[in-house]
């Protein structure tokens, strides 16, 4: 059935009209090159169709205009919140949708994957609770009617059919403030010893006279294709002399910063289990995932004369285009009265042997640890082992296994609010559960097939609410057998994989955002 889809997806419509050479066909796992740029073969998409277990009824071809919903007042609304955060122009999916022309010219490809139900993607399993805002993200009935109406009634396009679909705007609330922040030039990504990764932090100034709680953000990456993830993290003033100090000392736009900022030990000042229970990040964005807005009556607090870190992992294996990223936050003054929320990372050590079928100096661990200093320095030696010992593991024996887990005990009473999970192309699924192997035990996040192209955070319904004592571990899952099938312009070189920062190395990282006390 992908293997159809794929095809389709290749021929399906013209290609990105973003000047690029090639377009990453993340979302149907193809790499669409300029000969594949060419207009659709009806018998594939039918092919795909009946492979999707589409009705071709639903996709019938009917001239009439009068019986076609309207793209301006019916079907641009659709696209814009529920498909234009990927499909745009630089963004995570094949195509984009930049004028109603290219949505237009999408439409049978459109047509497959609204029907197939296979967009706007929605990875969270059934294990999973219910989450703020899943109804939102998912077309409903009747939206999904809609597009196949508009579809199959010729895709027209009532307007000019180059006038841009509007960019949704940012919701502002009573008392809230908008406050704009970015990198002051472009930037152009590079690499060292053979890296194909670059990692880089920006020193950001929301020029804030008074203390304030960050409600929402929104992160728009300058250059979507090369950007891995992105996240912000928060600098008291007395860090923002040390991130100067580190910006004087590089050459070029910004300072390396592989693992974190690089300041201090990131903010708790406690040691490595304080800093990951309060990460200090502010927000993060990732395919998929552009930021969003906290939960109600909580918020990021951020002093007076604090500014920002913006670290962004450039992916140079999708070429090096400058970037010049930026974010949109909306803040409210302290009188809100909200409640402080911390951010809790819950990582995982990742020991994968190369497959039985592969061979290679780099099978070897200590071969690809070295490599990994190599590329990314003395740091990304030490974070296998540390990872090891955080997680009660035997660090001087360590075993290779395609599951990994990690467990951290609440230490104070805990209210969790979001749930969100990290890895990269070899995952296979990822879960966070409360008190595993309990009468109490209950899922928290379950992405039973993870795509890394699809990344989110994900508001809980209904908090949970934790004491002193309770357990919430991460599992991850890998299949190895990815690295052969992941597109030319990635590495697949045999190796030992670690838990290392490059884009071809994994992490399995749970993510919380939580309140305490």
């Amino acid at each position: 059935m992908q293997t159809f889809f794929r095809r389709c997806a290749k021929r399906c419509g013209p290609a990105a009209r973003s000047g690029r050479s090639a377009v990453s066909c993340a979302s149907f796992g193809v790499h669409m090159t300029p000969s594949m740029r060419r207009p659709p073969r009806i018998a594939v998409v039918v092919a795909a169709l009946v492979a999707l277990g589409v009705p071709l009824a639903a996709l019938a071809a009917s001239h009439e205009r009068s019986a076609s919903p309207s793209f301006e007042r019916d079907v641009a609304p659709i696209m814009q919140a529920k498909c234009e955060g990927c499909h745009r122009l630089g963004g995570i999916a094949p195509f984009p949708f930049a004028t109603r022309h290219d949505v237009s010219s999408w439409a049978p490809a459109i047509g497959v994957a609204v029907g197939s139900r296979a967009m706007p993607p929605w990875p969270p399993g059934e294990r999973s609770p219910r989450y703020v805002g899943e109804e939102t993200r998912r077309l409903s009935a009747s939206e999904r009617a809609t597009i196949l109406a508009w579809v199959r009634s010729g895709a027209h396009v009532d307007g000019p059919p180059l006038k841009p679909l509007p960019t949704p705007p940012v919701p502002v609330r009573a008392g809230e403030s908008v406050v704009r922040v970015g990198m002051p030039a472009t930037y152009h990504p590079t690499s060292r010893n053979g890296a194909t990764d670059d990692y880089r932090c920006f020193l950001l100034d929301p020029k804030l006279t008074q203390n304030v709680f960050v409600t929402s953000a929104r992160i728009e990456p300058g250059a979507s294709r090369v950007v891995h993830h992105v996240i912000l993290f928060k600098e008291t003033p007395a860090q923002v002399a040390e991130a100067k100090r580190l910006d004087a000392a590089s050459a070029g736009l910004g300072w390396p910063c592989f693992g974190g900022t690089g300041i201090g030990l990131e903010a708790s000042g406690g040691g490595v289990e304080a800093a990951l229970n309060d990460a200090n990040w502010i927000s993060a964005w990732a395919p998929g995932w552009g930021g969003g807005r906290l939960p109600d009556g909580n918020g990021v607090p951020l002093a007076a004369g604090s500014q920002i870190v913006m670290q962004v992992h450039y992916n140079l294996l999708n070429g090096r285009t400058p970037d010049r990223s930026q974010a949109v936050l909306t803040v409210a003054p302290t009188s809100a009265g909200l409640t402080p929320a911390q951010t809790m990372l819950l990582p995982a050590p990742v020991e994968l042997a190369c497959a039985k079928s592969e061979h290679g100096p780099l099978c070897n661990r200590e071969a690809a640890l070295q490599n990994l200093v190599s590329k990314y320095g003395a740091n990304a030696g030490v974070a296998p082992a540390g990872l090891l010992l955080l997680c009660g593991k035997d660090a001087a024996n360590p075993r290779p296994s395609v599951v990994t887990t990690c467990d951290r005990r609440i230490a104070t009473p805990t209210k969790i609010l979001v749930a969100a999970g990290h890895m990269h192309l070899l995952g296979a699924s990822i879960r966070l559960t409360l008190n595993p192997g309990t009468p109490r035990a209950r899922v928290l996040l379950d992405i039973p097939h993870w795509s890394f192209h699809w990344q989110n955070a994900y508001t809980l319904a209904k908090a949970v609410e934790t004491k002193s004592g309770d357990v919430v571990r991460v599992t991850c899952h890998y299949d190895v057998g990815k690295r052969m099938h992941l597109g030319r312009a990635v590495a697949r070189t045999p190796r030992y994989v670690l838990w290392g920062e490059g884009t071809t190395d994994e992490m399995c990282l749970g993510i919380l955002q939580v309140t305490r006390g």
